[in-house]
C-alpha cells in the first residue's frame, strides 16, 4: 500500500518537528533565515511511556537510518500537560513529493505500523512551519542549553518588521551582553508560518539549568528595572504576548 502524498510529512518524522537553511531570496537578501517543521503532540496520559519508548527504540533510529541531520524533542514542564514538542529539518517543500523518511528506514509497510502504534498514544497534535531569525538569535551547541522559556507574541497588523528592527537594536545587544556574562546560553527569534496564526512568532530563552531562571529577565539584569520596563512598554505597543511555556529538551529523543 502506498502512503497518499499529504500524509507523508507526518510519517516522514514519525508523528514527531523540523530546521535547515532556506535559500535566501530578493524578498530576505538582509534576513536569512532556518527553516523548521515543527510538531506538538499531546498525549494520553496512560500512553505517555509506551510514546517514549517508541520514539527511542523506533522513531530515533529509524530517522538516523533515513539520514533526518537532527530533531530536536522537549518536553512542556509548565503549561499543556502531557505535551511534547518535535523540530526537524525542513529542506524544501519538493521533499515531500519523495519518499518520506520512515519508509527510506522501514519500508511503507513498516511505517504504516510504526505510525499506527503512535497515534494510539495522541490526543491531540498540530503542525506549523516556523523560520529562525538567525540575524537575531545568538545559537549554542544542543546539549548546553537544554531548559527552553518560549515566549508566543503576536505583530500587531503591520508592526512585525517595526517589532523585529526594535528587536534588533533594543533587546538583542542586552541578550547578547546575558549569554557573555553567563546569565543564559542562548536566545532565538523566530517567526511562524503555514499552519500557525498570521503574525504570530515565539522568542526563547535558553538556560543551562532551571535555576537560572529564578534570577529573572535577563534584560533587567543586564539593563536594569528601568531600562527594561521602557522596553516591554515599546514591545506592547508592537506586539501582544500570548502563552509562556517553559520547556526541556529530552537528551534521549533529540540528536
Amino acid at each position: 500500500m502506498r502512503i497518499p502524498s499529504h500524509s507523508r510529512l507526518a510519517v516522514a518524522i514519525g508523528l514527531g518537528v523540523l530546521a535547515m537553511p532556506v535559500p535566501v531570496g530578493a524578498q530576505q537578501a538582509a534576513a536569512p533565515t532556518t527553516r523548521s517543521y515543527v510538531q506538538v503532540v499531546r498525549l494520553k496520559p496512560e500512553m505517555v511511556r509506551t510514546w517514549l519508548d517508541l520514539q527511542e527504540k523506533e522513531v530515533v533510529p529509524a530517522l538516523k537510518k533515513a539520514g533526518v541531520p537532527s530533531r530536536v524533542t522537549l518536553v512542556t514542564v509548565v503549561g499543556n500537560s502531557f505535551e511534547y514538542t518535535m523540530i526537524t529539518p525542513f529542506p524544501t517543500f519538493a521533499a515531500m513529493d519523495g519518499e518520506a523518511p520512515l519508509v527510506r528506514a522501514l519500508g511503507e509497510t513498516g511505517a504504516a505500523q510504526l505510525n499506527d502504534k503512535l497515534r494510539l498514544c495522541i490526543m491531540s497534535q498540530n503542525t506549523y512551519l516556523t523560520n529562525r531569525r538567525d540575524d537575531l538569535s545568538i545559537a549554542a551547541p544542543l546539549g548546553e542549553a537544554p531548559i527552553w522559556r518560549v515566549v508566543v507574541r503576536r505583530a500587531l497588523p503591520g508592526k512585525m518588521q517595526e517589532y523585529l528592527s526594535f528587536y534588533r537594536a533594543e533587546i538583542l545587544p542586552a541578550m547578547q551582553r546575558a549569554k557573555a556574562e553567563g546569565k543564559i546560553v542562548a536566545s532565538t527569534v523566530a517567526t511562524r508560518g503555514a499552519g500557525a496564526p498570521a503574525r504570530e512568532f515565539t522568542t526563547v530563552t535558553m538556560y543551562a539549568k532551571f535555576a537560572d531562571l529564578d534570577a529573572g529577565n535577563p534584560i533587567s539584569l543586564t539593563l536594569g528595572a528601568e531600562a527594561a520596563a521602557r522596553i516591554g512598554e515599546k514591545a506592547d505597543q508592537l506586539t501582544t504576548t500570548g502563552q509562556t511555556y517553559i520547556r526541556r529538551r529530552v537528551a534521549n529523543l533529540s540528536y
